[in-house]
């Protein structure tokens, strides 16, 4: 996987700054400049250029507000995840600057200024291709997240924000109502800041691109547990100092240290996966939010699997990415002839390949889980581990998912 990440001024075509992830030298500036010029040639025939492929790359542009464009090459990576990026690193540069402050003429010297708070951003969104699922917000069950959901309400009366959640290492535990309600670009957003910030204690001014981008908020992020962090979207008041003790008189650390021990695996204790499980993705397509997560405890099971655990969860996110890309071609093309009036969704999904299998399965409200299996396991039982799986997550009131 090789990404190159060209940010430059809309109107002039100024560079603002390249970043690139993977192993691919710097493009040289001749190139940036071809690539920019095909979009400015087409520009001003009336046409827009939004994606282009060759053999192994994908090509994309984006313009946002007319002020500042992204042009995104990535190779071995769908469009879905590039368009993802390009959203994010946008986002993140509008989490900094003011929207009114886009149109100025003054954007470039303001951007510069600016940049060592979105860098680390962009540069934790681009190491986030490799280790997350873009657009979702991954998250960590335990059966303790119901017990936890009541304290983060309370929390969230006390300090009188709607905008809360609770972190346990670089996931999710338990979001309020509000929370959730964000659109997923600044939820990403937000955590990309928690993980890329040099302390785990911070309060930040930014802005919501998506929510509203002409208004300040602060990010707070107060440290509860050695890997528990909550986080709190709030106005002027109240301080740190109150938001501080609000916080700890609201949790208690041995339910976080109990949902700090699913940390590496992301699932409950109790859940007992079956040794021909890979890795596992659990999603709700409506809420934008998952879990990804491999078995610790596999086997092979006699037949050559693949590699690592990094290379399953990666294998696994194409499959999941692909698929739902796929998922959502057809229902364009439905609505377009008007066969549907509802989203078209199959209920089960199954792969067979060499050395792996993987089996997705949908129900009703949005959830959908995509497991990979090695390939000695018999294809009707991938069925029934996978929807036990989801069902159990989806019925166990105290997981709250």
């Amino acid at each position: 996987m090789s990404i190159y990440l060209l940010c430059l001024t809309t109107n002039g075509g100024l560079p603002v700054f390249t970043r690139k992830k993977g192993d691919c030298d710097n493009l040289p500036f001749s190139t940036v400049a071809s690539l920019n010029g095909f979009h400015m040639f087409f520009k001003s025939l009336g046409i827009t250029l939004q994606v282009t492929y060759s053999e192994d790359w994908t090509y994309i542009w984006r313009d946002f507000h007319n002020a500042v464009t992204l042009i995104v090459c990535g190779r071995s990576m769908t469009e879905g995840i590039l368009q993802s990026l390009a959203e994010i690193v946008f986002g993140a540069i509008a989490l900094f600057v003011n929207y009114n402050e886009l149109v100025d003429l003054t954007l470039l010297d303001r951007m510069k200024k600016e940049a060592r708070n979105y860098v680390p951003l962009i540069d934790a969104a681009l190491e986030a291709c490799t280790t997350r699922i873009l657009g979702f917000t991954e998250c960590i069950l335990s059966v303790e997240n119901q017990q936890l959901t009541q304290r983060l309400n309370d929390f969230s009366g006390l300090c009188g924000s709607l905008f809360c959640c609770l972190v346990v290492g670089n996931s999710v535990a338990v979001g309020t109502e509000g929370w959730w309600d964000l659109d997923p670009i600044d939820r990403e957003l937000l955590l990309l800041l928690l993980n890329s910030a040099s302390t785990l204690q911070n309060d930040v001014p930014v802005y919501l691109p998506k929510r509203d981008a002409t208004l300040a908020y602060r990010f707070v992020t107060i440290p509860l547990a050695p890997s528990s962090i909550v986080c709190v979207i709030c106005g002027a008041g109240p301080s740190f100092r109150e938001l501080r003790a609000m916080a700890q008189d609201a949790f208690g650390s041995e339910n976080l240290q109990n949902v700090e021990r699913c940390m590496t695996r992301h699932l409950p204790e109790h859940f007992e996966i079956d040794q021909c499980v890979l890795a596992i993705i659990v999603a709700n397509v409506k809420v934008k939010k998952c879990v990804l997560a491999h078995n610790l405890n596999q086997t092979s099971g006699g037949k050559r699997t693949i590699g690592g655990g990094l290379l399953r969860l990666d294998f696994i996110k194409k499959i999941f990415d692909q698929t739902l890309q796929y998922n959502k071609a057809l229902n364009g093309k439905s609505k377009e002839v008007e066969l549907h009036s509802r989203y078209l969704e199959p209920l089960d999904q199954y792969w067979c390949l060499d050395y792996h299998k993987c089996y997705a399965h949908y129900d009703q409200l949005g959830n959908t889980i995509f497991i990979l299996f090695t390939s000695s396991i018999p294809t009707p039982a991938m069925r029934f581990i996978t929807q036990k799986l989801l069902f159990s997550i989806s019925q166990d009131k105290s997981i709250g998912w």
